[in-house]
């Protein structure tokens, strides 16, 4: 029930649902548990779900040319996420997305989502909208990635993602930072 609670909370912060509307909303979500390093997506899969991330933290990855794994970005707690091609048009996932933490999700399924807009047609505006103010907050993060050496743009991920910082080990940090370990291993002996 905590992990409802956590999605009813973020409904009544973040949108203009009523809170008849919100229990409506909240029904049809599903709770998932994921293990450290656990995968919830992988390149090539179809994924049907909406995530709603009560606790924990999710990465974004791509496989390189050379097989090495790529982050592309975080997920974290009170974040929603899914791939959206693979959602709304059926799509191969290029992405793969697996857990950094142990997570609690809540997950909707397209099926279910469907069933959703046709009692209430403002979740699919809601849905939009979420999309959007997604995709924004995810190019400002990464704003930090094209300025500066890699010293500024671990300062600037410690400072503004204090929780990632702690949480996440050097590896993905450095692969999101676009550095190799061994370079933020020297970044961090340097104080930072």
């Amino acid at each position: 029930m905590d992990s409802i609670n956590s999605l009813v909370a973020y409904f009544k912060e973040n949108s203009t649902l009523k809170p008849d509307e919100i229990e409506l909303v909240c029904s049809y979500f599903h709770s998932e548990f994921l293990n450290k390093e656990d995968r919830l997506l992988m390149e090539g899969d179809r994924y049907q779900k909406i995530v709603f991330v009560v606790k924990g933290i999710l990465r974004v990855f791509v496989i390189d040319r050379d097989g090495e794994e790529v982050v592309k970005n975080f997920i974290e707690s009170k974040d929603f996420f899914t791939d959206i091609e693979s959602f709304e048009r059926n799509l191969p996932a290029v992405i793969n997305v697996s857990a950094v933490t142990e997570c609690t999700l809540l997950t909707l399924s397209k099926s279910d989502a469907e069933l959703l807009i046709n009692q209430l047609p403002q979740w699919a505006y809601l849905i939009k909208m979420g999309t959007m103010q997604a995709m924004s907050n995810m190019i400002r993060n990464q704003n930090f990635l094209r300025m500066g050496n890699s010293t500024d743009q671990y300062r600037h991920f410690v400072k503004c993602f204090p929780a990632l910082a702690q949480q996440v080990p050097l590896k993905y940090i450095a692969s999101y930072l676009r550095i190799t370990q061994s370079s933020l291993s020297r970044i961090r002996k340097q104080g930072w």
